[in-house]
C-alpha cells in the first residue's frame, strides 16, 4: 500500500500464514515467512507478487528475515538446531550458515546499516533464559557482546539509519515499552 494508506494490493494468495515482511534494499523483492510447507520457511517473491520461492527448507521452523544493507544476504533466526539460533544465508538461499549456538535462544536478529554488526536478543547470560538482554555481533558470529544489563527482558532490536544506536522493546516498567539508549552502540545500557 501507499504509506498512506490508499491502494492495498494483495501480494499473495493461499490458505496459508504468510507474514513478517521485509524489502529489499532495491526495493526489487521481499523476503517473508510461509507456513505453507507444513512450518514457518524463508520466501522471497518479486515486489508485485511473482515468482514465490522458498529459500530455506528443513523441518524446523525459520523466522525473522531481514536482509543486509547490500541486499546480498537475509539474517534469520531458525530453530534447527534444537532452539532459536541466528543464521545467514545467500539472497538466493544458498550458504546456509549458524552464527550462534546457545543452551537459549537467539532472536530477532537485525543488520545494521553499515553492514558490519548484527544485532540479536537473548538469554544465555540467565541461567533459565527468562531473561533476555540485547547483544550485537560481527556479521560472522564472532565477537558476540551484550549491550544490556537488566533485570527485565529487552528484545527487538532495531537500528537507527545511521547505525549509531538500537531502538528495542523493555519490560522495564512491568509493562513493554520501546527504549532507546543514551549510549551509542559498544556501550552497556543498564
Amino acid at each position: 500500500m501507499n504509506t498512506g494508506g490508499t491502494r492495498q494490493t494483495k501480494l499473495t494468495h493461499n490458505a496459508y500464514d504468510d507474514l513478517a515482511p521485509a524489502w529489499s534494499p532495491d526495493g526489487a523483492k521481499i523476503v517473508f515467512v510461509s507456513d505453507r510447507d507444513g512450518n514457518d520457511e524463508i520466501y522471497v517473491m518479486n515486489a508485485d507478487g511473482t515468482e514465490q520461492t522458498r529459500l530455506a527448507d528443513n523441518s524446523a521452523s525459520d523466522q525473522r528475515p531481514d536482509w543486509s544493507p547490500n541486499g546480498a544476504k537475509i539474517v534469520f533466526e531458525s530453530g534447527r538446531d534444537g532452539n532459536g539460533e541466528v543464521y545467514v544465508m545467500a539472497a538466493d538461499g544458498s550458504g546456509q550458515t549458524g552464527l550462534t549456538s546457545n543452551f537459549v535462544s537467539d532472536r530477532s536478529p537485525a543488520w545494521s546499516p553499515d553492514r558490519t554488526k548484527i544485532a540479536f536478543w537473548s538469554g544465555r547470560d540467565d541461567n533459565e533464559g527468562l531473561v533476555t538482554e540485547i547483544y550485537v555481533m560481527n556479521t560472522d558470529g564472532t565477537e558476540q557482546i551484550r549491550l544490556t544489563d537488566n533485570d527485565v527482558s529487552d528484545q527487538a532490536p532495531a537500528w537507527s539509519p545511521d547505525g549509531a544506536r538500537i531502538a528495542f522493546a523493555s519490560y522495564r516498567d512491568g509493562k513493554d515499552e520501546i527504549c532507546r539508549p543514551s549510549a551509542k552502540v559498544g556501550h552497556i545500557w543498564a
